[in-house]
């Protein structure tokens, strides 16, 4: 990866959208291995055994690379203590927008960190990374096995983040665990990006429900945490949800994010496309709303709008997308929903925050949404007279949507791998086949732009054509001359 002066430019210009290569001229690389020695130097050739040895010798801006294999974490690893958690990586140097401080897997090599062995007094939550500061980036490796070790109604969390701002979150597979993927209460513009939650279940804590491990759940308390960002990420066979935004108080955006077979427990092929066993609650993306417990909610004086765009929810236990009871309304885009078990779309708000009611869905904005064969209603719980329905396959004009409007309807193709950068080929399940009745409306999450319209695709180099944002994150189909997120790196078209 090169280092130009250009780069560092549009770094500090953008942190959020920009920096999924954190560059940093001054600062020193630091190294683990599972082969290392904690008494070690900690460069390449001498490199560190565990993360905790790394962090003693981290100042802001430095980079520790952790070099493939199995990292096996135990109790004595455990860097922070309070009375309800134990921060396992307590990540609390922070960066700045020009020099991050980065925690990443090395080039070329996939690092896998396995929490199996954590035990403690068996009376704290655990949070595998905790995000404790600012303009952190974590990269390139997978969190497993993080346990549950209370009873009652408890969690744990792979990636905790309680503190920091600007972070990005890249490249990160939480898998079979019994802990949360992705949970942030506190922190503004942070990037959770390239990243898989799968096959989380708590079978501990609460019997067989499962009912507290989310695949990705942001809950900041304040309206002013704005920015936060989750793109390209995919949730499967997490025994709650696959998103979660429930109490949280300020906008959050999903882009292209995928959650599927939601709300059963996980299976030992990940890739299974036909065992479902019931677990937790089951929706896809359960965006926004304060529950319905008597009494007055918590929610803000503003209620935020969250925007859902160019998002898939496939197969999940309950609904696809969800208003959870909401207070308010949200921006819905260019989504496609289908075969949930019981509706694609619903909108149910809740009355008032003292008023624990559930009425239609009243606000909200849904445009260029695809319906295809839910167990119950397509659209349910929407009141058409306060809400803006426009372009939707569920209305005012409606398209009977058939499997033959898509390039593919093989839900296998949701299990693609992604490359050594995180990113995924182009999917086509569930796209608008080209010339059907959804493509020439421009209707779904992906419908065949750049075909339908006949732009050809730039010629980039090194990587080939393939994802385009541009400066502020915003998925363009016509580049031009100029500065481009392509593949999540930056590149110049000329």
């Amino acid at each position: 990866m090169k280092t130009t002066k250009l780069i560092l430019l549009a770094l500090m210009a953008s942190p959020v959208t920009l920096s999924l290569i954190s560059v940093s001229l001054s600062a020193k690389n630091i190294y683990v291995a599972p082969t290392g020695n904690d008494k070690a130097t900690g460069t390449i050739d001498a490199p560190l055994a565990t993360l905790p040895a790394a962090y003693k010798k981290v100042v802001s801006g430095d980079t520790v690379y952790f070099r493939g294999g199995t990292y096996k974490v135990t109790d004595e690893q455990v860097m922070k203590q309070e009375s309800l958690y134990a921060y396992v990586f307590a990540i609390e140097k922070a960066g700045t927008a020009k020099k991050r401080t980065c925690f990443m897997g090395y080039p070329g090599e996939r690092p896998v960190f396995d929490f199996s062995a954590l035990q403690l007094d068996g009376a704290h939550r655990f949070a595998g990374f905790y995000l404790g500061a600012n303009y952190l980036h974590l990269r390139n490796f997978d969190i497993v096995g993080l346990p549950v070790r209370i009873k009652g109604h408890t969690q744990s969390e792979c990636v905790s983040a309680r503190k920091g701002s600007y972070c990005i979150v890249e490249n990160i597979a939480m898998h079979d665990n019994m802990a949360i993927g992705y949970y942030q209460t506190t922190g503004s513009n942070n990037l959770i990006v390239n990243c898989d939650a799968y096959n989380n279940y708590d079978d501990y804590s609460e019997g067989t429900y499962g009912g507290n491990v989310d695949g990705f759940g942001c809950h900041v308390g304040k309206t002013t945490e704005t920015g936060n960002v989750f793109r390209n990420c995919r949730a499967w066979r997490n025994s709650d949800d696959g998103f979660d935004l429930i109490n949280c108080a300020a906008p959050v955006e999903f882009d292209h994010c995928w959650a599927f077979y939601n709300g059963y427990r996980p299976t030992s092929d990940p890739k299974n496309t036909t065992t479902f066993q019931s677990a937790g609650d089951g929706n896809g993306f359960k965006a926004g709303g304060w529950g319905m417990g008597s009494g007055t909610t918590k929610c803000p004086a503003v209620c935020p709008s969250h925007h859902v765009h160019h998002c898939v929810a496939y197969r999940n236990k309950s609904n696809g997308i969800y208003a959870n009871h909401h207070l308010g309304g949200n921006l819905w885009e260019q989504n496609t929903s289908a075969m949930n078990q019981r509706d694609n779309y619903n909108m149910v708000n809740r009355k008032t925050t003292s008023e624990a009611v559930d009425v239609p869905g009243y606000n909200h904005k849904l445009t260029g949404n695809v319906s295809w064969s839910p167990k119950k209603e397509h659209l349910s719980n929407c009141d058409a007279a306060t809400s803006t329905l426009t372009n939707n396959s569920f209305g005012p004009n409606v398209i009977t949507v058939a499997d033959s409007h898509f390039v593919s309807t093989d839900p296998s193709h949701l299990f693609a791998p992604r490359d050594t950068e995180g990113n995924l080929p182009d999917l086509d399940f569930l796209v608008a086949k080209r010339g059907s009745a959804l493509a020439n409306s421009g209707m779904g999450w992906l419908w065949m732009e750049d075909e339908d319209t006949g732009v050809a695709a730039p010629v980039v180099k090194p990587d080939g054509a393939a994802r385009i944002y541009d400066l502020k994150g915003h998925k363009v189909s016509r580049a031009r001359k100029g500065l481009y997120i392509i593949n999540g790196k930056l590149t110049i078209l000329r």
